[in-house]
């Protein structure tokens, strides 16, 4: 199959475009299933985010080069997709993925 990051998709009819390798799903569908692949995007709709992992807060921040330094800067598609990228690396630090439910990400 042609799965590749950056394929276009008809899936059930909705066109999409494959923005993340989730194993076995492609657009939250089976890539055998009603999956018509056309050709590759010139570019990738992802928008930079700030991510602030954990327990902080953006009005706790003082911005000073400590602070900073909690600031996790990704690229992403989604507020979703950019509050786990972070969560990938530091996840030997979480007890659970529900710590990501924590993690605040805005639009850089």
């Amino acid at each position: 199959m042609p799965v590749k990051i950056g394929r276009r998709v008809i899936a059930y009819g909705k066109l999409s475009l494959i923005l993340a390798d989730r194993g076995y799903y492609i657009s939250n569908y089976h890539p055998s299933h009603e999956m018509q692949y056309g050709e590759m995007a010139e570019t990738l709709p992802l928008k930079e985010w700030l991510v602030l992992p954990f327990n902080h807060d953006w009005d706790d921040l003082s911005w000073n080069r400590e602070d900073l330094e909690d600031l996790v800067r990704v690229w992403a598609a989604t507020r979703g997709q950019a509050r786990y990228k972070p969560y990938e690396r530091l996840q030997d630090c979480c007890h659970s993925i529900k710590a990501m439910l924590r993690f605040k990400a805005r639009q850089a």
